[in-house]
């Protein structure tokens, strides 16, 4: 009877651990973070468009600087995705999509750490604290894939340096082309398995000896890694623009200005737990690699690099997250599985439905509706403006501010924007020069495309806003708590 009493008890800490954990993403993603992104609703226009004329958009037409110049929606399957669960469902489709892929993600790292951290417990607190790390992350975008696909990438890794099964490497061909459609950072798996296929070469050049365990992690052989390479480059190339997506990733490098201005872009700045949970994260890898200097070079090129991407950009910082919890998973000491530490499918199904129910008392708790939302967005988006811009039919050209364009462009299809989220159509000197023009920094007055406008759609606290409001070129036509409306006075603007 006692050990049916212990058996049950430990039973019931391995589900009660294994429900928190999966509990995490909605708790997270159930809120109104996962749907007040700039730029999902021109995501969503562009889907909608694709499902409208079946094809992708080789031009753009959403912009009145880009209109008709070269534009590559290179994240089209996303983008016709979010627009088939926002229009079957609304603001709670973007919710849906930011949870499931969240859960994913979670689900990624737990079997990431799994694979050398048979303790429970201890794999749990790891792969939770990779999953908090991606706070601000917790977004509709198509990062989300990336940040999946890229745990799933090492995860095939991982697995066959382990079991020398070569053949699991070609799971990651679909896995390129699947990711080559949702999101331009499929070259950083492309980066990874550069870095795996350099790793035998490297270590017997630098005649490094071979780990006292190494039946964990052993280097490919170059040979091998170089078919999958190529096989996976040319998965890549099964995508509506084929080659010429690599255009886009150039195009994305060569742009290194924007690191500046925008927010998403910009490195971490510290003013979060989440942020220094990072940094720890970090160091734990790190430490790890110092105690451990026999592992194979990989380990060592990967974090190298995942540091210097991760700390530049905090749009990155998965990657340093993902690597670090795998380097401090196989650093750790061998360690047999214990009966108490395996999970039967018995368990799984308990954590399955404990799960669910968690995740209906997270929607009740944040009241989650359409409604909800929406008040969410009228708050932070020109909504009440936009609508009282179509129901007056104002004309165009429209003058907008950089934040507020992807929402124009899904509220207002007939108004061509000023500028939007899109920085592969609207450059850093552009970005730059329209965040100097609503600053109201000197000469703002002589911008062309201002001064071209018929009508201007502004943020109630901008500089720009107040400046208006007094300019003798427009009328003020409209205001609310989020905006304020101009139109140009007759005669005043260049039509």
């Amino acid at each position: 009877m006692t050990f049916s009493l212990a058996s049950l008890e430990a039973q019931f800490r391995r589900c009660a651990l294994l429900v928190t954990f999966y509990s995490v993403p909605a708790w997270l993603t159930l809120s109104k973070a996962s749907v007040l992104d700039p730029d999902i609703w021109w995501h969503i226009r562009t889907g909608q468009w694709i499902i409208q004329h079946r094809s992708v958009p080789y031009n753009d037409f959403f912009s009145t600087y880009g209109m008709g110049r070269s534009w590559f929606a290179y994240s089209w399957l996303f983008e016709v995705l979010v627009y088939g669960l926002f229009s079957r469902f609304g603001l709670i489709g973007l919710v849906i999509y930011v949870y499931t892929l969240m859960l994913g993600i979670s689900a990624a790292f737990y079997a990431l750490v799994r694979k050398f951290e048979p303790r429970l417990a201890q794999s749990i607190i790891l792969a939770a604290a990779a999953v908090l790390a991606l706070v601000h992350m917790r977004t509709p975008r198509p990062w989300l894939f990336t940040i999946l696909f890229f745990a799933i990438e090492l995860n095939i890794l991982v697995g066959v340096r382990r079991s020398r099964n070569y053949r699991r490497l070609f799971y990651l061909a679909p896995l390129f082309a699947l990711w080559a459609n949702l999101h331009i950072q499929f070259v950083y798996g492309l980066f990874v398995l550069g870095l795996a296929a350099l790793d035998d070469p490297i270590d017997r050049l630098l005649r490094r000896e071979t780990p006292a365990d190494a039946e964990r992690d052993r280097p490919l052989p170059f040979d091998k890694m170089l078919v999958v390479i190529v096989t996976c480059l040319i998965a890549t190339l099964v995508n509506p623009y084929h080659f010429r997506i690599y255009a886009v990733v150039l195009d994305t490098v060569r742009q290194s200005g924007l690191y500046q201005l925008i927010s998403e872009l910009s490195a971490m700045d510290f003013r979060s737990p989440w942020d220094w949970l990072v940094v720890g994260l970090t160091m734990g890898a790190v430490f790890a690699l110092g105690r451990r200097r026999d592992l194979s070079s990989f380990w060592f090129l990967l974090l190298s690099v995942a540091v210097f991407l991760s700390f530049r950009s905090k749009r990155d910082v998965w990657f340093v997250t993902t690597v670090a919890i795998a380097i401090i998973a196989l650093t750790r000491p061998v360690i047999k599985t214990r009966v108490e530490d395996r999970i039967s499918k018995g368990q799984i199904a308990v954590v399955m439905v404990a799960s669910i129910a968690m995740l209906g008392l997270a929607a009740l708790t944040n009241r989650l509706s359409n409604p909800t939302l929406e008040s969410f967005v009228a708050r932070d988006y020109p909504v009440a403006a936009a609508s009282f811009v179509e129901q007056r039919r104002l004309p165009g050209p429209l003058y907008n501010h950089f934040d507020w364009g992807g929402y124009l462009i899904w509220r207002l299809p007939g108004l061509p924007v000023s500028i939007d989220g899109r920085s592969n159509v609207h450059d850093a000197t552009r970005i730059r020069h329209s965040a100097e023009v609503w600053g109201g920094r000197p000469n703002w007055a002589s911008d062309p495309e201002l001064a071209a406008a018929r009508i201007v759609i502004a943020e109630k606290d901008f500089a720009l806003t107040q400046l208006l409001r007094l300019d003798s070129r427009f009328e003020q036509v409209y205001e609310d708590q989020t905006a304020v409306v101009f139109i140009a006075r007759n005669g005043s603007a260049k039509h």
